[in-house]
């Protein structure tokens, strides 16, 4: 790491930091961004942190920021005003969008099998066999 010395420092600052804390960062919601300017340190250390924690750690912590803005939308959408209601409904939004993209598990769309079937398709299909079949049956016969 020679030649990297803000790294260096910002390693060891990370390293002295309670795990604690970065992770209660994370799942109060903060961006890597933010969470970089707060604790003056660059985003390439931060990653690195992430990468040598646990793996779960930030999936975790992300889980219970995604619960908070769903309980959050809630609020928002008990306590509407109807003077803007279009600024109260963009804020619901953002959060929903926040928490499936953090926690897609739970949040997330269910994304189902697409099933299509054609009704002619079939048709033509049992026609088609209903022929093979008469064919093979006058052929044994003869």
């Amino acid at each position: 790491m020679a030649g990297r010395p803000k790294f260096r420092k910002d390693m060891e600052l990370l390293e002295e930091l309670p795990s604690d804390m970065i992770v209660s960062m994370f799942e109060a919601g903060k961006s890597q961004t933010m969470i970089c300017y707060e604790l003056g340190i660059g985003r390439r250390a931060l990653e690195q942190w992430i990468e040598d924690a646990d793996p779960n750690i930030i999936a975790r912590a992300r889980a219970k920021a995604a619960d908070k803005l769903a309980v959050e939308t809630m609020t928002i959408a008990d306590s509407m005003a109807d003077t803007n209601p279009q600024r109260d409904v963009q804020r619901i939004r953002t959060r929903q969008w926040l928490a499936e993209r953090w926690d897609q598990k739970t949040y997330g769309l269910q994304k189902a099998q697409q099933v299509n079937i054609n009704i002619q398709d079939l048709r033509m299909a049992a026609l088609r066999h209903v022929e093979v079949v008469d064919d093979l049956s006058t052929e044994k016969g003869q």
